[in-house]
């Protein structure tokens, strides 16, 4: 008895009920950040609000600058950073507990199996035939003027002049680098 068919239907299954579930979660989270934005917008535009807040964080700021050693202030930071960040991941997976929990009362929807045949979840056979390799190619023992025509640039065909500048460039480069 084979139980890879079985074992795969039991991860459809598995994955099938968690993005059934995903959608309502996704469609109540979207209303509540809907929410929040309608509320933060009705704060906006209480100006005098934003001056109170702002003249509150910055003497909160100045009193906190003022207790920590300069040399420290910098590490400090970090770990206050982490440590909001990390404030604000217990925050999310809580609310995201607390809606699993809220949303288990209410029955699941029962997906529907689907039956996936066989052919289609392995890849078909490789055809038995190779292409030849060629390993290394012969080589000449004697070149002709055509054969070398594609890799020879005549030095003098505009000019010794520029030739003769970066020679010496060259070895003025060189010889500036001698001890």
């Amino acid at each position: 008895m084979q139980l890879a068919p079985y074992l795969f239907l039991l991860y459809n299954y598995s994955v099938m009920s968690f993005l059934s579930n995903l959608v309502p979660k996704l469609k109540s989270l979207a209303v509540a950040v809907a929410g929040f934005l309608q509320r933060l917008a009705g704060a906006i535009g209480n100006t005098a609000f934003w001056g109170k807040l702002g003249a509150a964080i910055k003497g909160v700021w100045e009193k906190l600058l003022e207790r920590i050693p300069a040399e420290k202030r910098h590490i400090v930071m970090i770990c206050a950073g982490g440590g909001a960040a990390l404030v604000l991941l217990v925050f999310a997976a809580a609310s995201l507990l607390m809606q699993k929990s809220a949303g288990e009362a209410a029955p699941a929807a029962v997906s529907p199996q689907v039956v996936i045949p066989p052919e289609e979840l392995f890849l078909p056979e490789e055809p038995d035939f190779v292409p030849g390799v060629m390993l290394e190619r012969e080589r000449r023992t004697a070149w002709t003027a055509e054969d070398a025509a594609p890799y020879w640039q005549d030095p003098l065909k505009n000019g010794e002049e520029q030739w003769r500048q970066r020679v010496e460039l060259a070895i003025d480069e060189l010889l500036e680098r001698v001890p």
